[in-house]
């Protein structure tokens, strides 16, 4: 009885006792609120959540450490120019336009959001590293917002036969002595151009690390590493129960925002593909008066002054491709554009180039809001303008995630980008459509299958 005794106490379950129950409470993690992904996308809707929403909790996981981030890595965030230009992007009149205005407003406050919450100490550990000639404290984003873009126009091109549309804003044309008045180191050939005087842009590494760092001040979670790799979505009727990660654990969860860039559709149906995008950067020398001004946004190309010294300089446009190689082809193709602009960039020297990966949908438009899981919503597909739409975009999934009441406005816009219009039935003649019409206004520079401009 003795030997019967001691054997029962440290027995297993018997048989028809639940073993998973036991076993699954030392691999399950309970959170309130989970974003699946560490970039500008799912870093906003987490921020603006605490402030919208502050009695929820914010768990952020991202396969990435943030170093590995920080110093290679192919997430969209980091390989940014950082260009707030819904005018320079030529965008036609419709959702999406006004969806990248709106953001544009909004972003004067944002940046002082971030960087007054990235200065508590808590964060102190994601802040940038690297401070360029401009000597700006580390929680700087590097918001410019002086001088405006300038389009420069040849002969025929896309931006010599387009005209913006009044109600995206103040748009002047400049002609050929004009422009050179404003660049003077513009090719000759230039025969003028579009000022855009309300277009502005950041350093988006730095705004990256920055709201890394304002959301570890404001209280977010974040489970970073390999492990944290979430490789499944349990969804059992119309609800997100939870995630599985590559460590073996799970994760249950109240809500979910999935935002992991051009990874998305690993985990759900989603027409969104990686964009390949090469880019290169120059280096100011100190003791030289800049070589521009302002930012250029030409047909094939763009020149991003930086506050630090940096001249960001891109970029490839590679559909389908997840390839994170610097190639001789794609700096050759960046590099031949920006000197068609600016010959005189030929005598800086360089600094780095990268290799982002552009999360993009058929018709050019991002995947926000809703899914059929009632718990469980998206934040993708932002193609060129995820630095630019962080702040409207963040804030409309806050308002989601924290169970808010939304304007009409706000409402019409999440109707705009639902996933379902790439579902409903019928709808694939209007896709189609929409992403002839999307090709046409933004051509694929370079394609995996051989090189050319459409």
């Amino acid at each position: 009885q003795k030997t019967s005794t001691s054997s029962i106490g440290s027995a297993s379950p018997l048989p028809n006792a639940s073993l998973t129950t036991p076993m699954r409470s030392k691999r399950t993690q309970y959170k309130d609120i989970v974003v699946v992904g560490g970039g500008l996308a799912g870093l906003s809707a987490a921020l603006y959540t605490t402030q919208m929403a502050p009695e929820r909790q914010v768990t952020i996981v991202e396969r990435e450490t943030h170093e590995e981030s920080t110093e290679k890595t192919t997430v969209a965030s980091f390989a940014a120019a950082g260009m707030l230009a819904p005018q320079s992007e030529r965008l036609p009149m419709g959702p999406l336009l006004d969806l990248c205005l709106a953001s544009r407003r909004l972003y004067t406050d944002f940046v002082d959001l971030v960087e007054t919450l990235a200065q508590d100490e808590e964060g102190k550990a994601y802040l940038s590293k690297t401070l360029g000639t401009d000597e700006s404290e580390p929680w700087s984003v590097g918001y410019v917002a002086a001088g405006g873009f300038f389009a420069p126009a040849f002969a025929g091109d896309s931006v010599a036969t387009w005209a913006p549309p009044e109600e995206a804003g103040t748009a002047t044309w400049l002609d050929a002595t004009q422009a050179r008045e404003l660049e003077p180191n513009l090719h000759p050939n230039v025969v003028g151009g579009w000022w855009f005087p309300e277009d502005a842009s950041v350093d988006a590494r730095r705004l990256t690390c920055s709201l890394r760092a304002a959301c570890v001040a404001a209280g977010v979670q974040f489970l970073n590493g390999p492990g944290y790799e979430v490789t499944s979505l349990d969804l059992i009727d119309k609800t997100c129960k939870g995630l599985r990660l590559k460590n073996g654990k799970y994760i249950a969860t109240k809500s979910c925002l999935i935002a992991n860039g051009a990874w998305m559709r690993q985990l759900l149906p989603v027409p969104i593909e990686s964009h390949k995008g090469q880019s290169f950067s120059l280096r100011m020398p100190p003791d030289q008066p800049p070589i521009l001004r302002r930012v250029l946004f030409a047909q094939d190309s763009y020149i991003v002054p930086k506050a630090d010294g940096r001249i960001v300089v891109g970029a490839t446009v590679e559909a389908g491709s997840f390839d994170s190689n610097v190639t001789p082809a794609g700096l050759i193709h960046c590099m031949s554009h920006a000197l068609q602009l600016v010959p005189g960039l030929a005598d800086l020297p360089m600094e780095e180039s990268w290799v982002g990966l552009r999360p993009t949908t058929p018709d050019k438009g991002p995947i926000i809001g809703k899914t059929p899981w009632e718990n469980m919503f998206l934040a993708g597909g932002y193609w060129r303008n995820g630095v630019l739409l962080a702040p409207k975009t963040g804030q409309l999934l806050a308002s989601l995630l924290g169970g808010l009441d939304l304007s009409e406005e706000d409402q019409a816009l999440l109707d705009a980008f639902a996933w379902d219009r790439f579902t409903k039935l019928g709808g694939g003649g209007e896709l189609a459509a929409n992403a002839r019409y999307a090709a046409s206004m933004h051509p694929i520079h370079k394609r995996t299958t051989g090189v050319g401009v459409s």
